[in-house]
């Protein structure tokens, strides 16, 4: 018999898999609005995008930091971090770019920020429906 290999209590590639989907999405909305629409577009798409996938790329790192650890206390206290840090980022980033870049498109920076968070909700759905 071999000895068991101890699991870890969390699983951070569900996590990787949706911030994938994530950049994929910023790359692809970027492109089609500067080329659909214009260059402050764009930029306004990619500042909303980007504003949601460094949040969430911050909490999967603060999150999972303690994912192979055994103690569950270590990895609620990641969460709680990640969450915190994740909001707080993103309302300095929000700020940030309505303080520094004039020519923003609020319409275009909200737009890019909801897709990802449309993103952040569907890809764990699908991903529950095909492991059923």
């Amino acid at each position: 018999m071999t000895p068991s290999k101890p699991q870890p209590l969390v699983d951070i590639n569900p996590a990787l898999i949706q911030l994938r989907w994530q950049v994929r999405l910023l790359v692809i909305s970027t492109v089609l609005t500067l080329l659909l629409v214009n260059r402050a577009a764009g930029l306004s798409v990619l500042a909303g995008a980007g504003i949601a996938v460094i949040g969430q790329g911050y909490f999967v790192w603060r999150a999972f930091r303690h994912a192979g650890a055994i103690s569950a206390k270590q990895i609620v206290q990641g969460f709680y971090r990640g969450e915190a840090g994740k909001f707080l980022l993103t309302a300095a980033l929000f700020a940030t770019v309505f303080l520094a870049y004039a020519a923003v498109k609020p319409g275009w920076l909200f737009t890019g920020f909801i897709l990802e968070q449309l993103v952040a909700w569907i890809v764990p759905l699908t991903m529950r429906a095909t492991q059923q």
